[in-house]
């Protein structure tokens, strides 16, 4: 399977993992040469050669407190900033070495993190930078976001009255392409039933319409929303007389309904 950034594989990996279609998370190649390891599901192995640096890099925005190797006496340790993401140079003294280093930090929300990597060194071969990616992370977003949109779906719905907001025609922005996508995030699929009769904005809100009898003919999807950098965006929304109306313009709406190979998925991007 191949991927358009680094979010996007994070992402289809997680949605996978949590979906039972995989038993283990695998590491990450990542466009620089970054390897990427799941936070808290391995212990990733560093290949260092004297006289070379290998990178470890840690969440960005997190706070680097305390690093602890096996055989300090050995190995070369340095805590350095790029830009706002700590990251520890390695380099050995030797050829031959094998140890462990562990690494503690702070999260930018608060939360501990520990980090464990096995260091090996060579005569020539290393590894030049590795990193990790944060399925848990991704999850909570997810979670988050659902939760708001059934929050904004049950407001909606205990609406006596339904009208849509006064909009200018002119002001209407139609530049939305719509995309069935299912069975993962980036294969084609028929989208069926939860694909929109038609998309548009004022500026100001995003509206999308669905087809009429939309409850009654498999329920209402699951709305979310990205950047234009492809992360989560947390939005409001309501439902209203066939319109999904967004309270904001996002780079990319999904709309969401089933779980695994039998999930559906519409993905609207402004143009």
């Amino acid at each position: 399977m191949s991927f358009r950034t680094r979010a996007d594989a994070e992402k289809s990996l997680t949605q996978a993992y949590a979906s039972g279609k995989l038993n283990n998370l695998p590491p990450i190649a990542g466009s620089d040469g970054t390897i990427l390891y799941p936070y808290g599901g391995s212990w990733p192995t560093v290949v260092a050669s004297p006289l070379h640096i290998s990178i470890v890099e840690l969440q960005a925005g997190c706070h680097p407190e305390q690093l602890d190797i096996g055989a300090p006496t050995e190995w070369i340790l340095h805590q350095a900033m790029a830009g706002n993401t700590p990251i520890v140079t390695v380099s050995p003294r030797f050829a031959g070495l094998h140890t462990n280093l562990m690494i503690t930090a702070t999260s930018q929300s608060g939360k501990p993190l520990i980090y464990y990597v096995n260091l090996v060194s060579d005569h020539s071969k290393y590894t030049p930078k590795v990193g990790f990616y944060y399925p848990q992370d991704i999850q909570s977003t997810w979670h988050l976001q659902t939760a708001n949109a059934q929050a904004f779906k049950a407001k909606a719905d205990a609406e006596t009255i339904a009208t849509l907001p006064n909009i200018n025609a002119a002001d209407l922005d139609f530049r939305w392409k719509t995309h069935c996508a299912g069975g993962g995030w980036f294969s084609d699929s028929a989208c069926g039933n939860i694909r929109p009769v038609r998309v548009f904005d004022d500026g100001t809100h995003t509206y999308i319409q669905m087809p009429s009898g939309q409850a009654s003919r498999g329920g209402m999807p699951t709305i979310l929303a990205e950047n234009s950098a492809g992360q989560p965006a947390i939005i409001n929304w309501q439902y209203r007389d066939h319109y999904f109306i967004v309270d904001s313009v996002p780079h990319q709406i999904l709309l969401l309904a089933g779980k695994g190979s039998a999930g559906k998925v519409v993905k609207i991007t402004h143009q």
